[in-house]
């Protein structure tokens, strides 16, 4: 009698285990989704961000552009033309 509670409560709880890591929901994002937006925050040059410029301040931002244009040999004023919103949005956050 023993034995069969044991084998029940053993199967239950697998059961119950199994179903709580499976679950997810459609918004969720994929790891390339994630990954894509970390390379474009890279070259609009909001990461890396130091902790005491929080968000980046727009010499940081156009250092980090400088840089990514550097490593990836490309022309930084293509890159300005295409994210130059997010230097903007860092100066209304910074006033």
């Amino acid at each position: 009698m023993k034995l069969l509670t044991a084998f029940a409560v053993t199967v239950l709880s697998l059961s119950f285990g199994a179903n709580a890591f499976a679950q997810s929901s459609p918004d969720e994002l994929t790891r390339a989704e994630v990954h894509a937006q970390l390379l474009q925050a890279e070259a609009d040059g909001l990461v890396p961000a130091p902790k005491a410029d929080y968000p980046p301040s727009a010499q940081a931002i156009a250092r980090n552009r400088e840089i990514y244009a550097i490593q990836h040999g490309t022309d930084s004023t293509e890159l300005t033309k295409t994210t130059g919103s997010a230097a903007l949005r860092s100066e209304s956050v910074s006033n």
